[in-house]
């Protein structure tokens, strides 16, 4: 049976940005990032209950990462 313990997601942006999280089963996540200048390190992340709160946490890290997305005309719901 295959029943995996984790899945990773891998975001890349401008000026060789990246951010990389890996989701475990127990509710917690490796979050590493690079700002493609001279920032990085790891992100904070336990007590993920849900996908809602996971998607909550992933557009967090985006921001800290990336800046906050712009947004031309309506949005997509």
């Amino acid at each position: 049976m295959n029943d995996p313990d984790s899945v990773g997601v891998l975001v890349s942006g401008p000026e060789e940005a990246e951010l990389s999280v890996v989701l475990f089963r127990g509710g917690w996540a490796d979050v590493d990032y690079f700002d493609g200048m001279d920032d990085a390190g790891a992100l904070p992340a336990s007590g993920i209950a849900s996908a809602r709160e996971f998607g909550v946490q992933l557009d967090g890290w985006v921001a800290r990462v990336f800046g906050q997305p712009s947004y031309s005309g309506e949005p997509n719901l």
